[in-house]
């Protein structure tokens, strides 16, 4: 949890930083500038380092070690974050390795939950989400981020009304925010006119 707090609190600074840089308000204010891109170095740096600490531990301990189906997905999961967090940051010339690091071990994450976990099963859902993100913020596929949305929706809707009370509490956040940022992107979409690459 202090891992992901910290690669959270990074990634926002980073993407305000990254905002204001792009925004023009340091533009002709040279000292500015130079100080927005250091803390920006320092904030990369930082995420970076968080991020290949995490992602060892994954891939030399928790992974193999990682005996429940859940867990199984849980882990690969969490791999497919932390690489698309570091996609994120990365210089061009290695976010495409990155990004595709983080979507082989979410689709490795999704054959497993599509046979073994129920689709309102919160790793399942929490998954999707963090997918379905992959597509719209990495991958730039509209379609891909929407269809993976709304097969997780379509499918575990059905099925809440047969959940514990806990159990449908686990699962309808997710489920929200699938809908929350189906809408967001839907609006996007429409405002933008963004287009997909092929």
């Amino acid at each position: 949890i202090s891992f992901t707090r910290a690669v959270d609190s990074h990634g926002r600074s980073w993407k305000v930083i990254t905002s204001v840089e792009k925004s023009g308000e340091v533009t002709g204010h040279p000292i500015h500038l130079a100080l927005a891109r250091k803390c920006k170095a320092k904030i990369e740096k930082d995420l970076t380092h968080t991020c290949e600490e995490v992602l060892h531990t994954l891939e030399t301990q928790l992974i193999s070690g990682a005996i429940s189906h859940e867990a199984q997905v849980f882990f690969q999961k969490m791999a497919g974050d932390y690489y698309r967090y570091l996609a994120e940051v990365a210089a061009e010339d290695t976010a495409q390795g990155l990004a595709q690091s983080s979507l082989e071990a979410y689709t490795r994450a999704n054959a497993i939950s599509a046979i073994h976990l129920a689709p309102t099963n919160p790793i399942r859902l929490g998954l999707t989400l963090n997918l379905s993100v992959y597509y719209y913020e990495i991958a730039k596929s509209f379609s891909m981020a929407r269809d993976t949305a709304i097969q997780a929706i379509d499918s575990a809707i059905p099925l809440l009304e047969s959940l514990t009370e806990a159990e449908y509490s686990d699962a309808v956040l997710p489920i929200q925010i699938l809908q929350l940022n189906l809408a967001r992107w839907t609006f996007n979409m429409s405002v933008d006119g963004m287009e997909e690459e092929p």
